[in-house]
């Protein structure tokens, strides 16, 4: 069972949000779970891509580059919230 929440914990959170740049009514979901991915957009595969290659090494990047090119080429402006693994078994070829 949690401890009773002190003004002084709502101080501290206040406090640790203010620092984040976080608006607390930023953390409250007004809208039901099913308008979630609209609220928050994500990026399309297109976009994404390029992200993921500077995380890796040149190497890494080389091996899936052709893999990149599939995935940008059948799903380009589709929105990673959208995808599936079973959306991608038809890339294999």
């Amino acid at each position: 069972m949690n401890a009773p929440v002190t003004q002084q914990d709502l101080e501290a959170a206040r406090l640790l949000l203010s620092r984040l740049g976080v608006d607390p009514a930023d953390l409250v979901i007004t809208a039901p779970a099913e308008a979630a991915p609209e609220q928050w957009p994500m990026p399309t595969i297109r976009e994404w891509i390029p992200v993921v290659a500077g995380l890796v090494s040149p190497s890494t990047a080389a091996s899936y580059g052709s893999y990149w090119n599939k995935a940008e080429a059948e799903w380009g402006d589709r929105r990673m919230a959208r995808s599936r693994p079973a959306r991608s078994r038809g890339c294999r070829r």
